[in-house]
């Protein structure tokens, strides 16, 4: 009756390992895959926050979406980046979770500002005309 119990638990085992090892397979290609899709998204928002740090509001302003345009225009948007420009000042960007599907694309994470400072940081964006342009962003606290 032992002899019988083993090689259904070697066959069970073996059977987990392979299912695991199918699954963490997976994983990391839904993680690549995700992660290369996010790619240029990613860079749109780092480009942008490198301009709004450098006070650069226009070229961070044309990282706008239309309809984010229209909620904040260029005027409102340099005047809250004046008022709190430790808010761009992004010494470094740690994106941790990433989603995106026809509608668009979500990067939330945290800022590390230049004063040392940990922020919670999301970013939605959408595709106009092919490019990708900031629906919304959240960096620390908003206004």
């Amino acid at each position: 009756m032992m002899a019988e119990k083993k090689p259904l638990l070697k066959r069970v085992a073996i059977g987990c390992a392979g299912a695991l090892a199918v699954l963490a397979v997976f994983v990391a290609i839904v993680f690549l895959v995700v992660g290369k899709m996010t790619a240029e998204p990613e860079r749109v928002v780092r480009e942008f926050l490198a301009a709004a740090a450098a006070a650069n509001y226009e070229v961070a302003h044309d990282y706008f979406s239309v309809p984010l345009k229209e909620e904040q225009p260029l005027s409102v948007f340099i005047d809250r980046a004046e008022r709190t420009p430790s808010r761009f000042a992004v010494g470094e960007l740690s994106i941790n979770s990433r989603s995106i599907d026809s509608s668009g694309c979500e990067l939330e994470g945290t800022a590390t500002l230049e004063a040392g400072t940990r922020v919670p940081a999301s970013f939605r964006l959408v595709r106009e005309n092919d490019v990708w342009k900031l629906l919304s962003y959240s960096i620390g606290s908003s206004d």
